[in-house]
């Protein structure tokens, strides 16, 4: 368990109910929150963004803090990288 202060911490996602309710471990405590669609529409692309189960989550509003930035295209990615390697290649950094 990753402390910010005293009032955030890193919730890890357990399940979601078919009823809008998130599930999610914070330090020794379950806590289940109902989110509305929208919500459950960012908590979807906040651990799509992470890669892990991770949720940032202030504990006395039960606040989720997501992620809801795109991650780079990997195609995008992969045309820089043939870039940058393509000026290493002419002696350019």
């Amino acid at each position: 368990m990753l402390s910010f202060n005293n009032d955030y911490e890193v919730g890890v996602f357990k399940r979601l109910s078919e009823s809008n309710e998130l599930v999610m471990d914070v330090g020794q405590e379950e806590y289940t929150i109902t989110l509305s669609n929208e919500e459950m529409d960012d908590l979807e692309q906040h651990l799509v963004n992470q890669e892990n189960l991770l949720i940032p989550f202030h504990k006395k509003t039960k606040e989720l803090i997501l992620n809801l930035e795109p991650n780079y295209d990997e195609e995008e990615m992969e045309e820089l990288m043939n870039i940058s390697e393509g000026a290493e290649d002419h002696g350019e950094d």
